[in-house]
């Protein structure tokens, strides 16, 4: 910090420190002696101070110094704001990477509690591989109600039976480790951000609402083939409405501050296209180490999610003053 100079009264050192200030020089006025003194913090800005001063001495009155101390407090006002925002800012980042996981916030219970419940079904199944009454009570067709005589099955026969919650709890079941740990993985670090910005109750509404979705598609996808396929599971469908969703909201309307990145990006539709292409005679052989996948409930989610994060922007809010 460099003194500039003095002036013989406090009232003109404080006016012109102030307008030092409206010109984003940090400088103030303190009293020496039987003068005022101005000192200015940045050495960078002493020459421009020192032509300030000169020009003030010579015309004290001149128009542009008027003023000049309300316009200092309001430039302060905003300084302090923006110092408030960047150390936000700076938290914010700190609870990010604390999480391990790109841009996912810890406060996300809900999403913590269906990595819970999905790790232990898959502990109790065998990742899907141990037949049992875990399997039968989630898949949305029990094996039970499965009439092998008539040479088809009907997909909704539980549904119809009142037995509602199998259009959600195929989100549970994960065939194999690596399913579950890219679907758990996925869960984390992008679900996480939505809990955290929308809060539990949003998340929770989110997830039904993706899942129900998603395992109708694949249902329906199942039952047009007779049955085959009903015991489909896993939780990307609720994963790719999460994608479909962040897509929208990145793009059109991130006031909540997402982060997604190109390389998620890039790997989120790449291993969509490649699923589809897996279900084609021409290209099933070329693509055999990608396991069945369960395509009508990756497609239902991604749109279901993307048509979720868009709908608000179709109906603006309008501010009644």
């Amino acid at each position: 910090m460099r003194q500039l100079g003095t002036l013989p009264n406090r009232s003109d050192a404080e006016r012109l420190a102030a307008w030092l200030v409206t010109q984003r020089i940090d400088a103030h006025a303190e009293q020496s002696g039987d003068a005022w003194a101005i000192w200015v913090r940045d050495e960078d800005h002493l020459a421009e101070s020192r032509e300030a001063l000169a020009h003030f001495q010579a015309n004290p009155q001149d128009q542009r110094y008027r003023g000049a101390e309300t316009q200092a407090e309001r430039v302060r006002r905003e300084e302090e704001q923006e110092r408030k925002r960047a150390l936000g800012n700076v938290v914010e980042m700190r609870n990010r990477w604390g999480s391990g996981l790109g841009g996912a916030a810890r406060r996300c219970p809900l999403v913590l509690a269906l990595i819970g419940a999905s790790v232990i079904v898959a502990l109790f199944t065998n990742a899907g591989r141990t037949e049992g009454p875990i399997l039968d009570a989630l898949r949305i067709l029990s094996l039970q109600n499965i009439d092998l005589a008539s040479g088809t099955l009907d997909v909704w026969a539980c549904i119809r039976q009142g037995q509602v919650w199998r259009l959600i709890t195929p989100i549970f079941i994960h065939y194999g480790i690596w399913h579950l740990v890219f679907n758990m993985f996925w869960l984390f670090d992008l679900g996480g951000q939505i809990e955290n910005r929308r809060g539990t109750w949003y998340m929770l509404l989110l997830v039904l609402g993706l899942a129900v979705l998603a395992n109708i598609g694949q249902g329906l996808e199942a039952s047009a083939f007779g049955g085959r396929g009903f015991a489909f599971g896993g939780m990307s469908g609720v994963g790719y409405g999460i994608f479909g969703y962040l897509l929208i909201k990145v793009r059109f309307d991130n006031r909540d501050h997402y982060q997604l990145s190109p390389v998620t990006v890039v790997i989120g539709l790449v291993w969509f296209v490649l699923c589809l292409a897996r279900s084609f005679p021409d290209t099933a052989g070329l693509l055999s180490f990608i396991p069945p996948i369960a395509n009508s409930a990756h497609t239902v989610g991604l749109f279901a999610g993307m048509a979720i994060a868009y709908a608000p922007l179709l109906f603006p809010r309008r501010d009644v003053s």
